[in-house]
């Protein structure tokens, strides 16, 4: 069982949404009017946790940015050897949706949503960037949790070993289904380390989702409304979300798209502030109840990325505010 995700962009201000947070009523927004600067570029950082298992068990918000570049990892990886399986039996991949930094729901990390937004993420590197083929032991790489770059745009695949463009030729369906079988095999492996126990972890943490912050849930659509924006409720809340940046012009999206992001962070931080605590005690007590399995992860999380890092050329990284 996972969180449910955060509406969010893409790709860029045109792209569909991303979102896994199911809407129960769309609510009508009466203000948003108001001019709001466009949001800082969100940027990177490299720097590991001081306890791996934060990376696969977050309870908070901030933490859950770990969570996201080990997410974004696997689906690199995907991607890598299923474009590396096209190119080697001499074909083109449709165009697919690249890797990226997904938000959860049930962790809501409000210090980046009240800066960026719903529809502003960090951009994964794609393959063939420098930052992305940087070695994990370059420079930056065990670099401070305040110390952060600017990512890079998203790159073409790398052309193969020889330099040569990539073919124009499009693959049969059962080679493409080949290629992305070899490429779910590769970011099962790096995924099967952790994904178990993580599993168990967000069932576990949906139990924090309203319990004990009922009283502070339910005040939730009178802050909203007091923001301008009238809705029943969280989830018809991310309905809106969803309609007013899926019809936001280009021009003023990033002013729409940063209203609605303040809004929901400022709502959402008496709920959080009860929240937290709760989910940190259930943390300590899942600590506890599977010690054996965390001191396993927490001896081959770190080595098993470093490898998958050199194996695929590709760097572990996460987004920052």
């Amino acid at each position: 069982m996972t969180p449910k995700t955060l509406a969010r962009a893409a790709m860029a201000v045109a792209a569909a949404l991303l979102t896994g947070a199911c809407s129960t009523a769309s609510g009508s927004e009466t203000a948003g009017s108001t001019g709001a600067p466009a949001p800082a570029p969100a940027r990177l950082t490299y720097a590991l946790p001081a306890d791996p298992a934060r990376m696969v068990l977050p309870a908070t918000g901030a933490e859950s940015r770990w969570t996201q570049g080990l997410d974004a990892f696997g689906q690199q990886v995907a991607s890598s050897v299923t474009a590396d399986c096209a190119r080697e039996h001499g074909f083109a991949l449709p165009e697919q949706v690249p890797p990226a930094f997904i938000s959860y729901s049930n962790l809501p990390d409000l210090a980046f949503l009240g800066r960026h937004g719903f529809g502003h993420g960090a951009e994964v590197p794609g393959p063939g960037s420098a930052r992305s083929r940087q070695p994990a032991g370059s420079p930056g790489s065990v670099a401070s949790p305040s110390q952060a770059e600017t990512p890079a745009p998203l790159v073409s695949p790398a052309p193969g070993e020889s330099g040569s463009p990539a073919p124009a030729k499009s693959g049969s369906p059962a080679q493409i289904r080949d290629c992305q079988t070899r490429g779910s095999a590769a970011a099962g492996k790096v995924r099967g380390v952790y994904l178990p126990l993580q599993k168990r972890w967000f069932g576990e943490l949906a139990t924090t989702r309203d319990d004990p912050a009922a009283e502070a849930i339910a005040a939730l659509p009178r802050c909203l409304a007091k923001q301008g924006y009238r809705v029943r409720d969280e989830d018809a809340f991310f309905s809106l979300v969803d309609s007013r940046l899926m019809t936001a012009s280009s021009a003023d999206f990033a002013r729409v798209d940063t209203t609605l992001g303040s809004a929901y962070a400022t709502c959402m931080r008496p709920v959080e502030a009860v929240r937290e605590p709760a989910r940190r005690a259930l943390r300590e007590r899942f600590l506890a109840d599977n010690a054996q399995e965390i001191r396993a992860l927490r001896a081959a999380l770190v080595p098993a990325l470093r490898r998958a890092e050199k194996e695929y050329g590709i760097r572990l990284a996460f987004p920052a505010p």
